[in-house]
């Protein structure tokens, strides 16, 4: 698909999937993608958790309840680790960017390919006992944060489309 039809074609799906399984070769795709996106200072401190074992999905669906998670064949979670810049080796927010610009590519890959996903970030962010949880469950480090779950297969809906956007008069200034 074009660039730019992929832009457009992507969209946000929040509902059931279809049982079939997402190829490794497809997923291998997908977390490429987000491994070339930009990073700050180069220092990829964005991780990808990349799920399809049987046992590993029933766990996360315990911690995240999600009608997407209970239903789709694969998971990515997209994972952060905290960054120390500058001299006096201060926290850093760069590792958000770099997730945003992972999660960016991601997306637009997962559409590429055919599939559906969404970006669920709310209940990671806002539930300290979800990243508890999932990190016990992975062993991550204390300086490392799962970010988003996507989940990732063929939806049953089919009739999905990206909603509406501003006029571009409304989001643009040309100077």
């Amino acid at each position: 698909m074009d660039f730019f039809d992929v832009v457009h074609a992507r969209y946000s799906y929040r509902g059931e999937f279809e049982s079939t399984p997402v190829p490794k070769d497809d997923l291998i795709k997908i977390v490429t993608a987000g491994i070339h996106a930009p990073s700050a200072g180069n220092a990829q401190s964005q991780r990808f958790y990349v799920v399809t074992s049987d046992d590993m999905l029933a766990q996360i669906r315990e911690i995240f309840k999600h009608p997407g998670v209970a239903t789709a064949p694969a998971l990515i979670l997209l994972v952060s680790k905290l960054l120390k810049f500058g001299p006096q080796g201060m926290d850093s927010v760069f590792e958000l960017q770099d997730y945003g610009a992972a999660a960016q590519n991601v997306l637009l890959a997962i559409a590429d390919l055919g599939y559906t996903t969404v970006w669920t970030d709310g209940q990671t962010n806002f539930n300290p006992d979800f990243q508890e949880k999932i990190n016990t469950l992975l062993g991550l480090s204390e300086d490392t944060k799962v970010r988003a779950v996507l989940p990732i297969g063929i939806p049953k809906d089919k009739d999905g489309k990206q909603p509406p956007r501003k006029p571009f008069d409304e989001l643009v200034t040309f100077l």
